[in-house]
């Protein structure tokens, strides 16, 4: 495991009900799958940055980065009621104490997706099947990861399938959705699941939208239970109501939805990307969105936040949202209030004008870039206890240079004068 702490890369110039920020290294593709909030008023973040196969952060409540950790193939986490997070991914589950280090570690031989506390201090995950046509599964495990059952799943005329979500339902059931899937060239479709299992994993219902016809391509995102004890799920096509029984109550269109919540109103929220599909507004397509809807699923309001996508939103206890996702590649993090609304204007910082600056703050060794400095550049490197570890000189009005190869890997501040003569200083990132 790597430890180490990311630059924020756009900061917020203020810090009220709202705030967006990304993080990221030289690579791109990088991106946030999971984001909530944790019981001291901060946050916990999944994803992937900087090639790495997962990353789980945590930040204090305005984003700022307290620890963050490489653990392999971050999809969903959740912080345990002992304050630890528990986290779905590679290896399958995986449960670290409340500074990110692993306590224990499990493989169950699936492709996990999404992991869920349950009410007995254990776990339920699901996902597929490692073979090459898969089945979607649900394991339930114990508080320490032990598996107490495995169950896979298929309906008869599909060839594979696969779990995106996973939610515990009153009555001690579970509720999975995902897809089904055909690979047969002639009949090649994909189809929106959503099963209803007992206790022990039994199906007691299934419900299946679309995948009739050659390149159908339904999948479900998300699901959750609903104060009054029924069901509203998120597809790539929409957002459905379904009652206890599996039948459907209602409809609505929202194109390429990721994730969607109950609000402390009884309305819903949901958020995804805008591709080339209209949503509510067409001026809106390529962007980031997050849609509040009334309890019937009819949209209230709208907000969109730049290019991008966003992969989950949750409850913050000032009844606001935080988000996550990728912007321009790099992970992001958004916090808006209960509108939707990121309250202040955020300004990217702009180091190339004061006189150097670092571009990609992560990695084996990190490249300073300077320009505007007659006197050359200087700069004093401290570690994180403060103290003073090398000095860098460049000279010449402008230049680069590389620092970092012979240094162990942490968190070191690059400080040095800018073409201002103002103290200014960087935070970088060595890692092996």
């Amino acid at each position: 495991m790597k430890r180490l702490a990311l630059i924020t890369l756009l900061a917020a110039s203020m810090a009220y009900a709202g705030w967006m920020r990304t993080y990221g290294s030289s690579e791109k593709g990088e991106l946030g799958r999971c984001a909530q909030q944790t019981t001291d008023g901060g946050y916990i973040v999944s994803g992937v940055i900087g090639g790495s196969p997962g990353w789980l952060i945590k930040t204090d409540s305005l984003g700022e980065i307290m620890w963050a950790d490489t653990i392999g193939g971050g999809k969903w986490v959740e912080q345990t009621d002992d304050g630890c997070y528990i986290l779905a991914g590679v290896p399958d589950l995986t449960k670290t104490d409340s500074s990110g280090d692993t306590l224990w570690s499990k493989d169950y031989g699936f492709y996990s997706r999404c992991v869920r506390p349950t009410q007995d201090g254990g776990f339920i995950l699901t996902g597929a099947t490692v073979d090459y046509l898969g089945k979607l599964v649900l394991i339930k495990t114990d508080s320490t990861g032990d598996s107490l059952w495995f169950r896979s799943y298929l309906l008869s005329g599909w060839t594979y399938s696969l779990g995106h979500f996973v939610e515990s339902s009153s009555d001690g059931g579970y509720l999975a959705v995902g897809y089904l899937g055909d690979t047969t060239f002639e009949n090649a479709k994909q189809a929106f699941w959503l099963l209803k299992t007992d206790s022990l994993g039994e199906i007691q219902w299934s419900y299946v939208q679309g995948g009739e016809n050659w390149g159908d391509y339904e999948i479900g995102r998300c699901v959750r239970e609903t104060s009054e004890g029924q069901f509203i799920a998120l597809a790539n096509f929409g957002l459905l109501k379904i009652d206890v029984s599996g039948d459907t109550l209602w409809t609505h269109e929202y194109r390429n939805g990721s994730h969607v919540q109950e609000t402390v109103t009884l309305n819903y929220v949901l958020t995804g990307e805008l591709l080339a599909q209209r949503c509510l507004n067409d001026n809106t397509q390529g962007s980031t969105w997050l849609i509040k809807t009334d309890s019937n699923g009819i949209a209230k309001w709208e907000r969109s936040y730049g290019s991008g996508s966003l992969n989950c939103v949750s409850k913050t206890n000032d009844k606001g949202f935080i988000l996550t996702g990728e912007k321009d590649g790099d992970l992001c993090l958004i916090k808006t209030d209960s509108l939707g609304l990121l309250g202040i204007i955020e300004n990217p910082i702009v180091e190339s004008d004061n006189g150097w600056n670092v571009p990609h703050s992560i990695g084996s060794y990190v490249v300073l870039h300077y320009q505007g400095l007659p006197q050359g550049f200087h700069a004093n490197v401290f570690d994180v206890s403060g103290r003073k570890v090398d000095r860098i000189r460049g000279g010449g009005i402008e230049g680069a240079m590389t620092w970092g190869i012979n240094y162990p890997p942490g968190v070191y501040f690059i400080q040095a004068l800018d073409s201002r003569n103002q103290l200014k200083t960087a935070k970088v990132v060595l890692v092996r």
